[in-house]
């Protein structure tokens, strides 16, 4: 039995102290590797918890999401408008809990080492790998957490305007069925029946744009398929990816523009594809994308009551 002993002691500007201690019991016994990991990781993880993290500017927006007007309706309206409740409530955790995890990712970049240190290293290399990692996860959950905010847009839109914007006949229709493209249709069609005024048509229209119209919407949405459809992309260190090589290769042209042959190259480690740098700053776009579109949907009495 071997055990552990962690002391945290807090000191003010005036001196005054404050502490606490905890012990753990282990029958593992690590060598000088698995003491400097633990200390490793249990140091990053206070550096982050304690250090200067972003400020969140969209708890405010998001949190009003949730103050309803509670207006007397029918019975026949009580699904419309509890679903749309709840989809409003979960809109509003997906976008905190991104916004969180972006300012994570950043604490944990900003704990990296200037420079990649030589792959001989095992112990520096086993200490980026953990940064790297946590700072990976914050920013692929928060990617995910926004493809879901637009999926439940979706949903929110066929919740709201009455469970019967598309055919829910079979099994698998939030997966068949429930698509952008889908709902946009038949937005059109309730439009053209006159189930919905051409105001609200025009409003939700334009809401559905926003996110699409960022400056930084082409990286955010070509990192987000190829995170989803393909093997990960690169960031920063290639060495903890993989990469599928292109058969296509590169076309060789005469000086007509004929092609000649296909070069492919070969090479130890595949190139870097993105930098964190430039990620993180367009999904923080991104995230002020699907938050002016939210914001605006809330404002459209039909979706949000």
């Amino acid at each position: 039995m071997r055990k552990i002993e962690l002391s945290v002691t807090f000191t003010d500007e005036d001196g005054k102290t404050s502490s606490e201690t905890h012990t753990v019991e282990t029958t593992y016994t690590p060598g000088s590797e698995g003491e400097h990991r633990l200390v490793h990781i249990l140091l990053s993880e206070l550096k982050v918890m304690v250090g200067d993290q972003a400020q969140p500017k969209h708890n405010a927006t998001a949190q009003n999401w949730l103050n309803f007007p509670n207006q007397p309706s029918g019975l026949e309206q009580f699904f419309d408008i509890r679903n749309s409740q709840a989809l409003w409530f979960e809109l509003a955790n997906l976008v905190l809990g991104a916004e969180g995890d972006l300012a994570l990712a950043q604490m944990y970049k900003s704990l990296e080492s200037a420079t990649e240190p030589p792959f001989e290293d095992d112990t520096a290399i086993n200490d980026l790998f953990y940064l790297h990692d946590r700072k990976m996860t914050m920013l692929n959950d928060a990617v995910r957490a926004l493809v879901k905010v637009q999926d439940l847009v979706n949903r929110l839109l066929h919740e709201s305007l009455g469970g019967d914007l598309v055919d829910t006949s079979k099994s698998n229709w939030e997966k068949s069925q429930l698509t952008r493209d889908n709902v946009e249709k038949q937005l059109k069609a309730r439009l053209a029946s006159g189930g919905i005024s051409q105001e609200d048509f025009d409003l939700i229209t334009q809401a559905l744009a926003i996110p699409n119209n960022i400056a930084n919407a082409q990286p955010a949405q070509a990192y987000r398929n190829r995170l989803t459809h393909h093997v990960r992309p690169s960031v920063d260190y290639s060495m903890f990816f993989s990469a599928l090589g292109s058969r296509a290769g590169e076309e060789i042209k005469d000086a007509q523009g004929n092609v000649r042959g296909r070069k492919i190259t070969l090479l130890a480690r595949p190139r870097v594809e993105y930098s964190f740098a430039e990620l993180h700053a367009a999904y923080v776009d991104y995230l002020d994308g699907i938050v002016a579109m939210l914001e605006k949907l809330s404002q459209i009495e039909i979706l949000h009551r």
